[in-house]
């Protein structure tokens, strides 16, 4: 029973959504360096980074919040026993999302020239829209798996939503390496055709993933059909339905949307921001620094955010549908303290050994630009990794109005102030507007959780500042093993890649040991090591 209740928990949810995400990203990140040296090329990298930057956001406006929706309406109907409602959700989801996915598609294909003339300023547009048109055909595919993913996660399978998730990249990063070898070493082929091949390998990777998660739903739907034909009662009307659907999807799309703003921003307002601060051949080096290798890197500690997301809406959705306050109240303070206890430490990671990772992993003509470039992201992926927390535990919690509102404040904020704070010290100003915008929304969002849900934050905050201490114990430890040679700055990159692993492993056990003396990790994780010892010895 106490396992069961455990894998019921919004911690496990959480985890092993975060692990699915996880494991996707590390996987990312293995092709990184391979496809630098099979692309040789800075064009080449610079199409391929903005290409996505562009593919995710046109994937936010036809896509993103419905998947949200699928899962909220799933956990609700499954709380009341509704099967036939159930099923009535699916064939909506997956049909709605279809028709977005294919005007998304179109929508791509038909402004791809106009775009891959700004993208490429005038230079190879051809190459640039032939990737921009194969990047749309995945808009098609990509939001038909994501009905499917969120029908899953309604159902609180969890493990099936992060083994989709791998899946997928896994299948991905394969494609991407072992058929842009083939092209440029064995058909001795332009490196344009493995561009294209890299950017095909999503298309691939999103048609694997359809057939994963379809072999699943077989096997789970009769149980849910079986259901279904003993209910007595009727499904809700399809059209009622479809209007609770669009109403649920509208704020969490608007989210998406808005949400994403910071990456956008990056790609239209950053290239101003730079030239009119003056930094001439540092130019490209900068923009490769915050739209690809940057990005990667800090996609590592943002992972926690759709991993929670994942859990905290079916688990939230519930515990209000049961009308349990309390239960609402322990689910909303578990997230933020794991978010802060795990996506703090890992950001301070990024800017502690910011000098490492680069040399390690990135081919880089100036190693101190590109290290402060990524000690000033480091900031970016902690607020990226706490806001999107923040704001869907708002929405989940039915506090969308505010949210919306608040959420439009900070794209203002960080849209009014990059160009100017860029201009007064250079691209740092990027990311402070970034700052000054999230302290905004992370106080007024749980302002606004704490009155009205009577949340109390006081002991999350206590935890915070001792993680806080902790970091800086971190950091002091990694001081001192850079002192004594592990600083994986120089020489074999596989010799650095060995200091650094031993280097961060030491530090980050100090965290953790640190913590564990403070009682943080019993606390966030509910775990009793007491009893586990007894249990142990008997």
């Amino acid at each position: 029973m106490q396992k069961e209740n455990v894998k019921k928990s919004i911690i496990y949810s959480g985890l092993i959504g975060t692990g699915g995400y996880f494991f996707a990203k590390l996987i990312s990140l293995f092709y990184v360096s391979p496809l630098n040296s099979i692309l040789d090329s800075a064009q080449y990298t610079n199409f391929y980074g903005t290409a996505y930057t562009f593919y995710s956001y046109f994937l936010n406006i036809f896509s993103a919040g419905f998947p949200f929706a699928v899962a909220t309406l799933v956990a609700k109907y499954t709380t009341r026993g509704d099967a036939k409602t159930i099923l009535l959700i699916k064939r909506i989801s997956i049909s709605f999302l279809s028709l977005t996915g294919f005007i998304g598609m179109v929508t791509m294909m038909l402004i791809s020239y106009p775009l891959a003339h700004v993208i490429s300023d005038g230079n190879d547009v051809k190459t640039m829209q032939t990737v921009l048109c194969i990047l749309s055909i995945a808009l098609f595919l990509v939001p038909v798996l994501s009905a499917f993913r969120g029908f899953v996660q309604g159902r609180k399978e969890i493990e099936e939503y992060a083994f989709s998730q791998t899946f997928e990249q896994i299948f991905r990063v394969g494609f991407l390496l072992s058929v842009s070898c083939l092209c440029v070493y064995v058909l001795g082929m332009e490196r344009k055709w493995a561009l294209y091949a890299s950017v095909s390998s999503t298309v691939v990777a999103a048609i694997a993933g359809l057939a994963q998660i379809i072999a699943f739903d077989k096997k789970k739907m009769p149980a849910i059909q079986q259901q279904a034909k003993m209910q007595k009662t009727k499904a809700v009307p399809a059209k009622k339905l479809f209007r609770e659907f669009i109403l649920l999807a509208i704020p969490y799309f608007v989210v998406a949307v808005l949400g994403y703003s910071d990456s956008l921003y990056n790609s239209l307002l950053l290239p101003i921001g730079l030239q009119l601060k003056g930094y001439g051949e540092q130019y490209d080096l900068i923009l490769a620094g915050f739209n690809f290798s940057g990005t990667k890197i800090i996609a590592i500690p943002m992972i926690l955010a759709p991993g929670f997301t994942a859990a905290l809406i079916p688990h939230i959705t519930v515990a209000l549908e049961n009308r349990n306050m309390k239960l609402v109240r322990s689910n909303v303070l578990d997230c933020l303290n794991i978010i802060l206890y795990i996506g703090f430490m890992l950001s301070f990671c990024i800017f502690v050994y910011a000098g490492p990772i680069n040399y390690v992993m990135f081919s880089s003509a100036d190693l101190e630009l590109s290290t402060s470039i990524l000690k000033w992201l480091a900031v970016e992926a902690f607020t990226g990794t706490i806001l999107p927390v923040i704001t869907n535990l708002m929405m989940a919690l039915g506090l969308q109005r505010h949210v919306l509102k608040r959420l439009l404040y900070y794209t203002i904020i960080k849209g009014v102030l990059m160009v100017p704070l860029m201009w007064l010290v250079g691209y740092p100003g990027a990311i402070l507007s970034s700052l000054i915008g999230a302290t905004y929304l992370i106080y007024s969002n749980l302002k606004e959780a704490s009155r009205v849900y009577q949340i109390k934050f006081k002991g999350l905050i206590h935890k915070f500042i001792l993680e806080i201490l902790a970091c800086f114990l971190l950091w002091g430890t990694a001081s001192v093993l850079n002192w004594i040679g592990l600083d994986g700055t120089e020489g074999s990159r596989w010799l650095c890649f060995v200091k650094l692993a031993i280097n961060g492993l030491i530090a980050v056990g100090v965290y953790g040991a640190f913590t564990a003396l403070m009682q943080i990790p019993q606390t966030v994780f509910h775990l009793d090591l007491n009893a586990h010892f007894v249990r142990k010895k008997a």
